[in-house]
């Protein structure tokens, strides 16, 4: 019987390997780029920055992977494509858009104003007191404007493209990007399908619950439950980290912290 050759099977690794090598470092190179705009979007929606981070970090990692040098574009740039796309993607997806009133969205605009307004002058974020003296507004009207942002994401979020300088980065930023990965390899099949699917991959909650034959009510919580799971575990840091790259136990790792 003809021997086959193992030559191409291992040049086949090899090139994986290099390309995944070169991923990683792109990513730890520039994670500095999600910080600063998932604040801002933050800033603009009523989601919780960790959470935005999470999703930031993925649209990098992304576009590490999709990143062609020949084409000329910089990476950076290519990179903030990628990060914003992913977390608008994300904001899109929480919840159905709600037209809210002119009213509202005059608010929504001057409260834009004063967060850039106390960035550029490098003052702490406001207080919900200092805003509602800032916006003009009541205690009723506060109220019901808080309510609204709650039920809307502003419609003009995608205009929305100046993200503030980065502040100074937590020592556990590039920890928290090369772990990643690692921790999302080691998901439940499920919530590892839906979180690349709809972050990484860009597809609607529609899309992806007909793939899945399910309700698009459930991969929206299964996605939640996955990128509180992403977060609670790089939160444990170095431990995680190890558990990902020496553990092939399946969920084991993800169990330790």
């Amino acid at each position: 019987m003809p021997i086959r050759s193992t030559a191409a099977p291992v040049q086949r690794a090899s090139l994986r390997r290099d390309q995944v090598n070169r991923r990683n470092q792109r990513v730890a190179s520039y994670h500095e780029l999600v910080r600063p705009i998932a604040l801002h979007y933050s800033a603009l929606s009523p989601e919780y920055p960790d959470d935005l981070i999470q999703v930031g970090l993925l649209g990098l990692i992304r576009a590490a992977e999709l990143f062609v040098p020949s084409l000329g574009t910089p990476f950076s740039a290519f990179a903030r494509h990628h990060i914003r796309g992913a977390i608008l993607h994300y904001l899109r997806d929480q919840a159905a858009p709600i037209r809210v009133p002119r009213r509202q969205q005059e608010l929504e605009d001057k409260l834009r104003q004063v967060i850039r307004s106390r960035q550029s002058l490098g003052q702490p974020p406001a207080s919900p007191e200092e805003i509602r003296d800032a916006l003009g507004l009541g205690i009723e009207q506060w109220e019901r404007f808080q309510r609204l942002r709650g039920l809307a994401r502003p419609l003009s979020l995608e205009l929305q493209s100046q993200e503030p300088a980065a502040p100074e980065l937590v020592p556990s930023a590039a920890e928290e990007a090369g772990a990643a990965m690692a921790v999302l390899a080691q998901l439940a099949p499920g919530p590892q399908a839906v979180v690349r699917q709809v972050v990484l991959e860009g597809h609607s909650l529609r899309r992806v619950a007909k793939a899945l034959n399910v309700s698009p009510m459930t991969v929206h919580r299964q996605l939640n439950r996955a990128l509180t799971q992403l977060r609670d575990q790089l939160d444990c840091g170095e431990r995680v980290v190890s558990s990902g790259l020496k553990s092939r136990r399946g969920s084991s790792a993800v169990q330790a912290c």
